[in-house]
């Protein structure tokens, strides 16, 4: 017999213990604490975030679900964001996957998420409405790209030695064109150290400047960085190439970070963009509002001719001139300029790969793809 229910407070060990297993490879067990510590690191109150799978009595599967409200340039988007998810070796191929999937999707459309958005394998995920979306940029700087340009002055200081400046970083993050709460400065900082990373102030002369985290790996990656001056880039560059060494770095940069995006694109060795996360739109016009909302706040776009998109058996929007840009299409308009599933319709939105979307010609010159995508230290 199956059936699910929450976790409880106490339950944090036994749901730590389980998705260790479930994710074991040949290569040993997945770190949870140290790779997420805002949800299983210590003094994480998490467990009731947790859905679990119960098989005879015994579990035999999970997901944690993580609803947060973000500001996306002014505009309020509820995204729900689900990871950890995992079946026991032994109860796969029961369709395990899918009941904890389907109770997923429920409550988040339960709690008016706008948009759902998750890590893993397409092929895994597709089937249960998700597709890779949004976009951010990956820069590969090596040392020889910057090995002629000077620091001067620049440096980075581990940012949990100095609470100061942890309070001046999570101030500046405030500021930012997309946040979801953090909470106070432990908080911001147990966030900030997501995905293996380790939370850096930057510092000018010994003034803190900005603030970066940079992440495991090889090469390791910037995952966040927040520098107010355009003009310290350069030496930042220069001081984060000195800091990483031989191996280099990946630069992970997103839509509104323009300055950062030019800067990185004229001197490193290679830069792609990629997909931002999996995403399942629930509320389109809502999601492509924010996009635009976001869009606006870097970039003077304008929309000068009307366009009608049908998300099959979902939504229609109407894209046009105005303050919002986007609404949902009422029954009176004119038939839709392209007709589209909901897999392909988050691609065109959304997606870096939107110009390959079958009839994306039909979209007018300059509209598409939105920027929507949400840091890597707020998702699981």
């Amino acid at each position: 017999m199956v059936h699910l229910e929450q976790a409880q407070p106490e339950q944090l060990q036994e749901l730590l213990a389980f998705a260790e297993e479930a994710f074991r490879t040949p290569e040993g067990k997945v770190d949870f604490p140290t790779l997420l510590p805002k949800l299983y690191g210590p003094g994480a109150d998490s467990a009731p975030l947790h859905t679990v799978l119960y098989e005879d009595g015994a579990p035999a599967g999970l997901y944690c679900l993580k609803i947060q409200d973000f500001n996306i340039a002014g505009t309020a988007l509820r995204v729900g964001g689900i990871g950890t998810v995992c079946v026991d070796g032994r109860s796969r191929g029961k369709g395990h996957l899918a009941l904890l999937m389907q109770d997923a999707q429920e409550r988040m459309q339960a709690a008016g998420c706008d948009i759902a958005m998750l890590g893993g394998q397409r092929q895994r995920y597709e089937r249960f409405g998700y597709v890779p979306a949004g976009a951010h940029w990956e820069f590969t700087l090596t040392p020889r790209n910057v090995r002629d340009i000077r620091t001067g002055g620049v440096a980075l200081a581990p940012l949990a030695e100095y609470p100061s400046w942890l309070e001046s970083a999570r101030a500046l993050h405030e500021k930012q064109p997309v946040t979801c709460a953090r909470g106070g400065d432990a908080s911001f900082l147990t966030v900030l150290q997501s995905w293996r990373a380790e939370p850096y102030a930057v510092l000018q002369d010994g003034m803190f400047a900005g603030y970066c985290a940079l992440a495991e790996g090889k090469p390791p990656r910037l995952q966040e960085l927040v520098l107010p001056d355009a003009a310290l880039l350069p030496a930042f560059a220069a001081a984060l190439a000195q800091h990483t060494g031989a191996a280099g770095v990946r630069v992970q940069l997103y839509p509104w970070q323009r300055a950062e995006l030019a800067y990185f694109a004229s001197v490193a060795e290679q830069g792609v963009c990629v997909p931002n996360h999996s995403y399942r739109v629930f509320h389109w016009a809502a999601a492509a509002r924010a996009a635009m909302a976001l869009q606006r706040a870097y970039d003077d776009m304008a929309i000068l001719d009307e366009f009608i998109l049908e998300v099959e058996n979902e939504a229609r929007l109407r894209f046009g001139p105005g303050a919002e840009g986007v609404r949902p299409a009422e029954p009176q308009d004119a038939a839709p300029d392209l007709v589209l599933p909901p897999l392909d319709a988050a691609r065109l939105l959304f997606g870096p790969d939107s110009p390959l979307v079958p009839g994306a010609q039909a979209v007018p010159a300059g509209l598409l793809p939105l920027p929507l995508a949400f840091p890597w230290a707020d998702g699981i």
